[in-house]
């Protein structure tokens, strides 16, 4: 059985530039590797460095480069709102408890002391 061969998530004008996508990807758990693009008219050297993971790893890169499925890249205010959701939640319930454990306990304990 043959491994499956790596697939391009994205493609860079340097070297260096793509050196730290990958680099961010592996950071993230996600193997990447960097490659030189070489059309197959085969003219001369690279113009283009691309990144390159696991098929079953290129949604995940995609969203972790900030890049859409259609390679467009993601829209910051959907993103920032998404990512406002996930804290507020959290944040509001964590205010609700903190505000009515105390009053709870005060109503208990005037209770308690025979008022």
């Amino acid at each position: 059985m043959q491994p499956e061969p790596m697939i391009v998530v994205d493609r860079y004008p340097t070297a260096d530039e793509a050196r730290q996508h990958a680099a961010a990807l592996v950071e993230r758990g996600v193997g990447a590797t960097v490659e030189p693009f070489e059309p197959d008219e085969g003219g001369g050297g690279p113009d283009e460095w691309v990144v390159t993971v696991m098929p079953d790893d290129r949604a995940r890169a995609r969203e972790l480069l900030g890049l859409a499925p259609d390679g467009l890249p993601v829209d910051e205010t959907d993103e920032l709102t998404r990512s406002v959701r996930t804290v507020l939640v959290p944040v509001l319930l964590g205010l609700v408890v903190l505000v009515t454990v105390p009053l709870l306990a005060f109503f208990v304990s005037f209770k308690l002391s025979g008022g």
